[in-house]
């Protein structure tokens, strides 16, 4: 008989562990089940401006900084700066640009190093490399941009919208 009050007493109490925060929580917030699952609307902007701080300024026109190409045989190299807008260190996981002339097919440019730590509020350089065809662009234009980056741990992508060939 002990066994079988044991066996009840541990199953109400696991029943009690799962059932009796929930009533608390309801409780608190007035038995409103919205106000108790969803977060206020203070919390909600106490959120956004904690990760608004982390992205800073954002992105802005001397955000990316390309220098002159150089060519080598069907090869370009490109040396890109970088300023980051982020409050908090980040890794340059990956970058690629598109470039675009009319009449040619577009030239794609990925980063040649692996990654890239960027301090907070840091500059960092890198290098773009990419096929060219035959003959190289006359009015070269950014048309894309890939950049995926690490924040705690979490990979970002971004593709920003280019407007005029600018970030």
């Amino acid at each position: 008989m002990r066994d079988g009050a044991l066996k009840w007493a541990l199953r109400l109490l696991g029943i009690a562990l799962v059932v009796v925060p929930i009533v608390v929580a309801l409780a608190a917030k007035d038995w409103d089940l919205k106000e108790a699952v969803l977060p206020s609307e203070q919390e909600l902007s106490q959120v956004t401006e904690a990760v608004g701080g982390i992205f800073g300024g954002g992105f802005s026109e001397d955000t990316l900084s390309l220098g002159e190409p150089t060519l080598s045989g069907s090869s370009v190299r490109v040396q890109a700066t970088l300023k980051s807008p982020f409050q908090v260190p980040i890794k340059l996981k990956e970058f690629n640009l598109t470039i675009s002339d009319q009449g040619m097919p577009p030239i794609q440019l990925q980063m040649e190093e692996d990654e890239l730590e960027i301090p907070a509020k840091g500059t960092a350089v890198f290098t773009l490399v990419g096929a060219i065809p035959a003959a190289p662009p006359s009015n070269p234009r950014m048309t894309a941009v890939s950049i995926a980056f690490e924040i705690y741990g979490i990979t970002i992508t971004l593709t920003p919208d280019i407007s005029g060939g600018q970030l």
